[in-house]
């Protein structure tokens, strides 16, 4: 295979939004093996490791383990007040969990609380990365919000929210980065391009980012790819009970380790601005 188009050392910085959880998290972690330097990973949890938190707690992987300690526990009564615990554990462990993998991997971790939406935030974040290392070596836009529900139900705030999680942070990566920044991944959908039910803010949002890569391209020196991701099978936005309708349906996923190095090749070898990849067997 050519030589990789990219040159990252343990000097070099790499931006990612919404790489602390989630599928993000997954392919920022097998990148950072094959690459070692200084992660700025952005999200909008608080950083875990700041707050007093149970280590009973802390070792638990799903959110089925966590409900049924805090049920077990008695400290909460309702069961809002329970889901609500839940989730916010749920998300502490994965950020805590990705920030002590990619460490135990030779890694600098920087985490950043932030809403994405705030772009003077995320603008001022970008300069003090500068400032601080001189340098801003690689982008990767993974953030995402899903409100799925029918066009005619759907209102003009949860619209908003899902549209300027993706779109908004897009203004500030175009004005702020350097002409030297190697790359910048996008993470679009396959809804952009064939659409999906309930799903006409994340489509537009994501076909807003698929033409923004080509302008990206135009300015930057280094690569600009937005990846249409199809949806993935044990990790991402499709819960586990989604994954076996998925399956009934004979609609294919992508696996997670053939995923991941499609990504970190397309990152050290593609010369597209747009890619598509989905699972084999939907043809």
């Amino acid at each position: 295979m050519s030589e990789a188009q990219i040159q990252l050392d343990k000097d070099s910085v790499v931006l990612v939004l919404g790489g602390a959880q989630g599928i993000t998290s997954e392919l920022v972690k097998h990148m950072s093996q094959a690459y070692p330097c200084t992660y700025v990973l952005v999200g909008r949890s608080a950083d875990p490791r700041n707050l007093v938190t149970n280590s009973e707690l802390e070792a638990f992987k799903t959110k089925e383990e966590i409900r049924a300690y805090l049920i077990k526990s008695g400290t909460f009564t309702s069961p809002s007040e329970i889901e609500k615990e839940t989730i916010k554990v749920y998300k502490n462990n994965q950020i805590l969990r990705t920030i002590r993998d990619m460490e135990q991997l030779g890694n600098t971790i920087i985490y950043q609380s932030l809403d994405l939406c705030d772009e003077n935030g995320l603008s001022e974040l970008i300069n003090s990365i500068y400032e601080k290392y001189n340098r801003l070596d690689g982008v990767i836009h993974g953030a995402g919000l899903l409100e799925d529900k029918l066009f005619k139900q759907k209102t003009t705030s949860s619209f908003g929210r899902v549209f300027d999680t993706k779109v908004k942070p897009l203004r500030v990566l175009a004005e702020q980065l350097r002409t030297d920044c190697q790359f910048v991944v996008l993470f679009s959908s396959i809804a952009s391009v064939y659409g999906n039910k309930g799903q006409t803010d994340y489509a537009a949002a994501n076909s807003v980012l698929d033409d923004y890569a080509n302008a990206l391209n135009k300015k930057l020196k280094g690569k600009v790819i937005s990846i249409n991701w199809d949806s993935w099978k044990g990790a991402g936005m499709v819960s586990p009970t989604l994954e076996t309708e998925y399956e009934r349906r004979g609609i294919s996923l992508i696996p997670l380790d053939q995923g991941k190095e499609i990504f970190l090749n397309e990152i050290k070898y593609g010369t597209e601005s747009q890619v598509l990849i989905m699972s084999g067997s939907n043809w």
